[in-house]
């Protein structure tokens, strides 16, 4: 019923308005979630790297004993 009182040209105003303020937030904030996994998991993976490489230093280590 409140809706009847204001005018169309201003809800459309809103509409605008939630549309290209809402969709690029929106945007950016998957862009942000995936840049975060992607930098998360790559930190994983060099840590794994590097856990190996420090094994395999350990056993060549031993070997030349």
């Amino acid at each position: 019923m409140a809706l009847a009182l204001v005018s169309t040209e201003f809800l459309t105003a809103i509409g605008l308005l939630v549309v290209l303020v809402g969709v690029p937030l929106f945007v950016l904030g998957v862009i942000a979630l995936v840049t975060g996994y992607i930098q998360y998991d790559a930190e994983r993976y060099l840590e794994e790297l590097e856990a190996a490489e420090i094994a395999e230093d350990g056993e060549l280590a031993d070997d030349r004993r």
